[in-house]
């Protein structure tokens, strides 16, 4: 549960992510539930509780790809960077390419 200052905090985040992007809070919702069943993707690979790498790799590629399909069809072209340390947010967006060692200039899904 949140506090009220909290969740003013999110909404204030997700409209300015939202502004930035081009998205619908619909849109930026949608990417951030995905972003965390990425995010325990890998979670779950660090545990080990994958039988194979291949199954590990599967999950990610699946849910990846579902991502990039479903930001083809926002009205602005965005580019993504996924970080795959399990401890934070998953998925940054922008709408210029995302360098690798600074991806934190671009808007953070959380």
């Amino acid at each position: 549960m949140y506090t009220k200052l909290e969740r003013e905090r999110y909404n204030e985040h997700r409209d300015r992510a939202c502004k930035r992007l081009n998205l619908t809070k619909n849109q930026y919702n949608w990417l951030r539930r995905k972003g965390e069943e990425l995010r325990k993707v890998y979670e779950n690979n660090c545990n080990g509780l994958y039988k194979t790498e291949e199954e590990s790799n599967q999950a990610e590629r699946d849910l990846i790809y579902r991502i990039n399909v479903y930001k083809q069809d926002c009205e602005e072209l965005l580019y993504a960077y996924f970080q795959t340390d399990p401890r934070g947010a998953t998925i940054y967006l922008d709408t210029k390419v995302i360098p690798k060692n600074n991806y934190t200039q671009a808007v953070c899904i959380y």
